[in-house]
């Protein structure tokens, strides 16, 4: 497991750190733990989690994004439960803003890890972000290189705080005797200011060396299937590119507004408060635009029409659910088809979960009285109580409008859209076994058919349905048998003959190709 730069951070050492962030402490509380974070925290080094592991210990409140690079660590992060966001730190870029930083980044690019930190902290438009760092100690003694010079210059920009610890690790849980720095500094927006602000008046008084000299250049630069997915190829691409426009677009409307508010309010500052300073941008309302915008575009992405028709109402608003969760990612190549192969993988089991919802919801009136009966079907008392038969009833327990049809001008399209939506969840449990068509002719008042299914409204507020593919209706019983373990298993069809006698005289031979069918989920499963 452990690679060259796999270093976990004791307890202790990460103790130490967050009591760089606290000043004037009376030496009779220098040893109590002290921990202030709020918000939401990066930890772009996550390792096995020993760091994200203390935080949530000190508080459950917080959000933690956590980014690992190595594929078994990373792999054990998500298996603790841990929200892993990236890979490579040092590719990591966010419109997210985070309010700490906190890192024990790989020693041997450490001057890397904490300089795009800090860059990151730095764009943010909304907060201050507090870094908190362990790094080899030579980074910050021996500056011999530009990116340890340009580290040290912002250290001291920033005020950085920093602690020499000898044989941190030397009871650790993988020994080194490195002596490292524990850093902690605070990315200030008026700090930014202030930077931007001094490389202004300093590339202005080089210009304008230049221009004397005559030698002056100016250059200014400020789910789904496979099949599917290949269809919409370009669609996605349209898509990720119209978000970044608009995240641009929203990113510059506030960052206009905080930018000059920042810049004024640092000029007013060294010129004696004399000059004007406009108000803040509410950095609630940046994070909640963001967030909106961020869920639509996942939505766009991933909810395609040709999935979404084939689940139930139930079905359909898990999946919404899991989009929702989804919004939390950044959208880019990699996130979405992670996503797109996700859902894939889960197509089975939510094409399933839309057959077992639509024969609970039929069922369920005759069904109650014998919950506890998880016998073979010979066991059960009445057909209606264990299986759909070829007619069902279902009560809608209200009346419907035009005479109590339903029905306005005979057509299906004005069919009552309660009736509607459960005659098409009815025909979305057929989907896993066969080509389903949405389709309707009427054939008298009330009554409809299509290749599937009959249906007639009654004036009293029920439904009648008469099946027309017996087959598939004996798939769908026959798989929701087994999902209620009122079934043999596959052991007990090969080892009682009184089971398999009486699945095959029950099911016949359908019987080999849904067990296929669920055969192959199972392995489909065991792969993941």
């Amino acid at each position: 497991m452990f690679n060259a730069d796999f270093y976990p951070t004791p307890d202790e050492l990460i103790k130490d750190l967050f009591a760089l962030s606290w000043t004037n402490i009376h030496p009779r509380f220098k040893d109590i733990d002290r921990f202030n974070l709020k918000g939401r925290i990066l930890e772009p080094s996550a390792g096995k989690g020993n760091i994200v592991n203390y935080i949530k210990q000190k508080s459950r409140s917080l959000k933690i994004d956590a980014i690992e690079m190595d594929p078994e660590l990373s792999s054990f992060l998500l298996g603790a439960g841990h929200n892993v966001v990236w890979s490579d730190f040092l590719t990591f870029e966010t419109f997210r803003e985070y309010d700490s930083i906190v890192m024990n980044p790989p020693f041997s690019a450490d001057d890397k890890h904490l300089l795009h930190a800090i860059n990151l902290a730095s764009r943010q438009i909304t907060k201050d972000c507090e870094i908190y760092a362990i790094i080899n100690a030579e980074t910050i003694k021996n500056q011999f290189s530009v990116t340890r010079k340009e580290l040290g210059r912002l250290l001291e920009l920033h005020n950085a705080r920093i602690k020499f610890v000898s044989n941190a690790f030397s009871d650790a849980e993988r020994k080194t005797d490195v002596e490292v720095a524990l850093i902690y500094l605070k990315v200030r927006r008026e700090d930014a200011s202030a930077d931007l602000y001094k490389r202004t008046v300093d590339a202005v008084s080089n210009a304008q060396n230049r221009d004397r000299d005559g030698n002056i250049t100016t250059a200014l630069s400020t789910f789904v299937k496979q099949q599917e997915v290949q269809e919409r190829l370009d669609d996605i691409s349209r898509l990720i590119n119209e978000y970044e426009q608009a995240v641009r677009l929203v990113r510059e409307d506030f960052e206009t507004t905080k930018r000059k508010a920042d810049f004024l309010n640092y000029i007013s500052s060294i010129n004696g408060g004399k000059i004007f300073t406009p108000s803040d941008t509410s950095s609630k309302d940046y994070e909640e635009e963001l967030q909106r915008l961020r869920a639509t575009y996942w939505k766009l992405i991933l909810q395609t029409d040709e999935f979404m028709k084939k689940l139930t109402t139930e079905a359909q608003e898990k999946l919404n659910r899991q989009l929702g969760s989804a919004a939390e990612l950044e959208i880019n190549s990699t996130n979405i088809y992670m996503l797109l192969h996700a859902i894939m993988a889960n197509s089975s089991d939510m094409l399933m979960s839309s057959v077992v919802s639509i024969f609970e919801k039929i069922t369920s009136y005759s069904r109650r009285g014998f919950s506890t009966n998880v016998h073979y079907y010979n066991g059960w008392n009445t057909n209606e109580a264990y299986k759909i038969g070829k007619k069902v009833i279902y009560p809608f327990f209200t009346s419907f409008g035009d005479r109590g049809t339903g029905v306005r001008d005979n057509s299906f399209n004005s069919v009552d859209y309660r009736i509607k939506g459960f005659i098409f969840d009815l025909l979305k449990a057929f989907e896993p076994f066969r080509e389903v068509s949405y389709d309707f002719e009427m054939i008298g008042k009330g009554e409809f058919k299509n290749d599937v299914l009959r249906f007639k409204i009654f004036m009293k507020g029920t439904v009648h349905v008469w099946f027309n593919d017996l087959v598939s209706l004996n798939k769908i019983n026959y798989v929701c048998g087994r999902k209620f373990n009122w079934l043999p298993t596959d052991e007990e069809l090969r080892s009682d003959p009184k089971a398999r006698d009486f699945v095959e005289k029950e099911f016949g031979d359908i019987v080999t190709d849904v067990s296929s069918l669920l055969s192959d989920k199972n392995e489909t499963e065991g792969d993941r």
